[in-house]
């Protein structure tokens, strides 16, 4: 069953994506539509919204600094957001997943592979909270370096792969802060990637993942794991 998985539709035109909304709806979605950036902040603001679709090229605003925006969005639960477009080009692409989208779409938009893109992230959403609710439990917490698994009393859980060796750095040098430049140059061996959001995306993904309380924010400077889970 669908309900309960709430999705909104950024996009210039309802009338557009009527089909799309009319598709999910029959798959018992609750599917809602905003007409611009600041309705579809008042809508995420107040209901709970697992999924995000929102168009590139908006009228006033491009999705991607609307991504931005919702990332940086406090005390709310983040949802995933798919972008869609008719632009093709690479770097566009790569620029709406380093501002934090989870997938990107080019148009026009087949409704039934649309779903099947936000099934897989059903079941990153649901494994996201069985794990939320395994690690709260901090008392048993180990990194398997030869597993590529993060183990814990109740259970094993797998991470991507550059968000597993950043948790095991982090878990092998417990005391050490470390810097997105650190990371840039331990985990990716490129220093540029600092200057990025890239960092902060993967450890807002390991936070949604793990808890939020598994890694400690200096600010300023960087991160931390958190010390009670050892």
């Amino acid at each position: 069953m669908n309900k309960g998985f709430n999705i909104v539709i950024c996009s210039n035109s309802e009338s557009s994506i009527k089909k799309i909304i009319d598709f999910l709806e029959e798959k018992l979605y609750n599917v809602s539509y905003a007409k611009n950036e600041e309705d579809l902040l008042k809508q995420i603001k107040k209901n709970d919204t697992q999924l995000v679709v929102l168009e590139l090229d908006l009228k006033h605003k491009d999705g991607i600094t609307i991504t931005s925006d919702i990332r940086n969005l406090k005390d709310i639960e983040q949802p995933y957001i798919i972008i869609f477009s008719n632009k093709q080009d690479d770097y566009i692409q790569i620029t709406a997943f380093n501002s934090g989208a989870d997938d990107f779409i080019t148009t026009p938009i087949k409704p039934i592979l649309l779903e099947a893109r936000i099934c897989t992230l059903k079941k990153r959403h649901a494994n996201s909270q069985t794990n939320r609710e395994i690690i709260h439990d901090p008392s048993k917490f180990f990194v398997d370096r030869e597993q590529y698994l993060i183990v814990t009393e109740n259970g094993k859980i797998s991470l991507p792969r550059k968000e597993f060796e950043m948790i095991d750095l982090m878990f092998q040098n417990a005391h050490k802060v470390f810097t997105r430049h650190d990371f840039a140059k331990l985990i990716w061996n490129a220093p540029e990637v600092a200057n990025s959001r890239t960092i902060d995306i993967h450890i807002r993904n390991i936070r949604r993942i793990l808890g939020n309380d598994i890694i400690k924010t200096s600010k300023g400077i960087g991160y931390t794991i958190n010390r009670d889970f050892l």
